[in-house]
Parts: structure tokens; C-alpha cells; sequence
């Protein structure tokens, strides 16, 4: 149930652009740049949007701050901070919310050795439950690009990028760790892939019974994103399995989403016939895959950075960054909904209203209704640099015909 879950017993159609909300700014604080937002949703709808926000003082770079959103996309109070150790370089803010409203917050700072993961937890009203807690165990090298989901049970793992020298050489592995609602350590530290391949940018979604996947890229291969599941103990229940069918020549950062049940979905960005793309592939709980790779994008202009979100019925979303072509505007934010069999519900759809400077790096969370809440950052919009901005797309539910009006 990483950043999202569905209700089972609705029967849901996912709206295209033409239903969004009007964009909204997120970030109160707008002095210089709000950069690398994420955000995570539970069933209720009520959901949660982290940032790195720049404070030049001296010693003092980036800071992860959050703020609170209820089903409506209305503000639960102004943004609050994370972390408490401030000095250096606080970055790549991940969250995951459970269903009862709890939030482990996590992101890559300064640590004993080069940058570490860090993780804190916050209860409902918003409230700090845990101080600064380090996630990963070996300190030596650098610990990068933490992800993290959350379980029906409020269990949740961590998984993050690390780069380590050993007597061999140096290699970037894949870990992830496993803790239970109080922020305690389940068991050590675990080696997402034994192998002699790099492992880079994980990426981890957890189902409601705990069970979880990690999908990584495998080095400058030909067949570079790879997937692997584990069950709610963190015992492998697969091999490493190839997800793209094609080869790659960018170095994609997989997106990966999964529904309660255990169905998942993974996007990549890569090259077809000279132009980027968007690709995506759909999995079932024991990890067959639904299909083939598919392309996502209907505007083939510079897509890249897609996200995704799924739900308990196989609907889903993806949305990405593209090129517009136009030197006043530079990058702008689509996305494009899918039903159950991945039949495109429509075409790709525009998410921001500012079209001015670029609009990056999007992500996407979708609530039990159907809604989906997607965040990026927006150049020049708050005033100041980059800022936060989000818009809420409702969902639209077939007409009840013994429902009176």
C-alpha cells in the first residue's frame, strides 16, 4: 500500500485532465528553491508531501519539510520540518502514509560517513513520534535515493542506493531494511540482489499483507530495470526478473506501485526510434507479468521521470515531464490513466496550469475514492526559485441506477 490504496468494493473510473483541480501551491515557505517533491496517500485520501527546502544560512544547505492534506486537498496546517540535524545537505525526500494516518518520513543527509538514510515518524495530527533515526547499519560510503512503503499491518521498509569499496573494487548495491510501526528495526539489513551488477535508484511498494517488491536499474545493461519480490519477512519468493523488453539508452530511475493485493505496476523512461519515451508494465501478485512493455506517452517530446499509482481494481495512472518545444515554457507535466487491461481511458492530459519556466520531476498518489493527488516543482511560479506546487484529479464513479439524484 505504498503511498496509495483502493476500496475493493467501488467500481471506479479514473478521469482524465478534463476533471483536475486547479493547481495549488504547496510550500509556505518560498525564499529561494523547494525542490524534489514526493507524496503519499492512504485509503481515506488523506495524504502527506515532502520537500527539500534550500536555507542558505551558514553550515546549511537543504532541509526536508512536509505538509498535510485531507481527502478534499485541503490543508491540514502549514508545512512543518523534519529533520533536526541541519548542518550540510538534507535531500530526496521519500513518505509513506498507513491507513490510520501514521507517516515514516525518509531522505539522504550527512551521517557518520558521506550521507546516510534517515527516517522519523509522525503520527496523525502531524506530530514528530521518533527523533532522527539512522536506517542503514554499514556507514562506510554513500547511502543514496531512499524509497519507503508501508504495509496494512504498519510495517514499513526502507530501501536505498549504496556505494561501497571492498577489497574487489567498488560496486553500488541495493538494501533495504525492514521496521515495525515504532520505528524498531526488524532483522538486519538486506542485499536486494546478491550478484556481481550494479544496483541503482530502488525502488520499493508494499501490498496489504506486507509483502513487498523492489524494482532497481541493473547497470548500464541492455535489459536494465529489474524486479524482485519478497515476502512479508523479507525472504526473496523470486529471482531478479527483467522488466524491459527493449533496449535502454538513457539511465532510467524505475518508478514502481502496488495495489493492496499485490498487483503491480513499474514505468521507465527510455528511447524509441530516436525519441523519448514513456514505457510501463503491468504484474501480477507473484510476479507474471499482465502483458507486454507498452508505451504511455502520446506526445513523444523529451518524456522522461514518469510515476505511477494503482489500484486494487488495476486502474492506474502514470504521469511524467516533457518537452514542450516552446522556449517560454520549457517542461510541463502530463499524465494519462489506464484501465484494468491497460487500455488508455484517453489520451495524455496536461496537469499544471502555469506554463511558464519548467515543471519537473512529478510524483503521484492515488486515495481509496479513485482521486489522485500528483505534486512537482514549478520554476518562477511562488515567486522565488523553484516551488511546490500539487492538483488534485477527482475520480468519477459510474452512475448508481437504484440511486436517486
Amino acid at each position: 500500500m505504498m503511498r496509495s490504496v483502493f476500496l475493493t468494493c467501488l467500481t471506479i473510473v479514473l478521469v482524465p485532465g478534463s476533471a483536475k483541480a486547479a493547481e495549488m501551491q504547496v510550500n509556505v515557505r518560498t525564499a529561494s528553491d523547494q525542490k524534489n517533491a514526493a507524496v503519499a496517500a492512504n485509503a481515506a485520501g488523506d495524504s502527506v508531501i515532502v520537500w527539500a527546502s534550500y536555507y542558505s544560512t551558514t553550515g546549511r544547505s537543504y532541509d526536508i519539510l512536509a505538509r498535510r492534506l485531507d481527502w478534499r486537498g485541503r490543508f491540514l496546517g502549514d508545512e512543518f520540518p523534519v529533520n533536526t540535524a541541519t548542518a550540510g545537505n538534507q535531500n530526496e525526500p521519500a513518505a509513506a502514509l498507513d491507513d490510520q494516518g501514521r507517516c515514516a518520513i525518509v531522505w539522504q543527509g550527512p551521517g557518520p560517513d558521506q550521507e546516510d538514510i534517515f527516517l522519523r515518524l509522525f503520527d496523525p495530527n502531524g506530530h514528530a513520534v521518533t527523533g532522527e533515526l539512522l536506517v542503514n547499519l554499514a556507514v562506510a560510503g554513500r547511502q543514496l535515493y531512499p524509497s519507503v512503503a508501508v504495509g496494512g499491518t504498519g510495517v514499513f521498509v526502507v530501501a536505498w542506493e549504496s556505494r561501497e569499496t571492498t577489497a574487489a573494487g567498488s560496486r553500488t548495491v541495493a538494501r533495504f531494511q525492514l521496521f515495525d510501526p515504532n520505528g524498531s528495526g526488524l532483522g538486519g539489513e538486506v542485499l536486494v540482489d546478491t550478484d556481481s551488477h550494479d544496483c541503482r535508484y530502488p525502488q520499493v511498494a508494499m501490498d496489504g499483507a506486507g509483502r513487498f517488491a523492489v524494482a532497481w536499474m541493473r547497470d548500464r545493461s541492455v535489459h536494465p530495470i529489474v524486479v524482485r519480490l519478497f515476502d512479508a519477512y523479507g525472504v526473496p519468493v523470486t529471482a531478479p526478473l527483467q522488466v524491459n523488453t527493449t533496449s535502454i539508452s538513457l539511465v532510467p530511475q524505475p518508478a514502481l506501485a502496488m495495489n493492496s493485493l499485490g498487483h503491480f505496476l513499474i514505468a521507465w523512461d527510455g528511447h524509441r526510434a530516436d525519441a523519448a519515451d514513456i514505457h510501463a508494465r503491468c504484474y501480477d501478485p507473484t510476479g507474471v507479468p499482465r502483458g507486454e512493455p507498452f508505451v504511455v506517452n502520446t506526445t513523444r517530446a523529451g518524456a522522461r521521470q514518469p510515476r505511477g499509482a494503482l489500484s486494487d481494481a488495476n486502474e492506474f495512472v502514470v504521469v511524467w515531464q516533457y518537452d514542450t518545444g516552446d522556449p517560454n515554457a520549457g517542461t510541463e507535466i502530463a499524465g494519462r490513466t489506464f484501465d484494468p487491461n491497460g487500455v488508455p481511458t484517453g489520451d495524455q492530459f496536461a496537469l499544471n496550469a502555469y506554463t511558464r519556466e519548467q515543471q519537473r520531476y512529478p510524483d503521484v498518489a492515488m486515495a481509496g475514492d479513485g482521486s489522485f493527488l500528483t505534486v512537482w516543482e514549478s520554476n518562477g511560479q511562488d515567486g522565488s526559485g523553484y516551488g511546490i506546487f500539487a492538483s488534485l484529479s477527482p475520480a468519477r464513479r459510474p452512475a448508481d441506477p437504484n440511486q436517486e439524484d
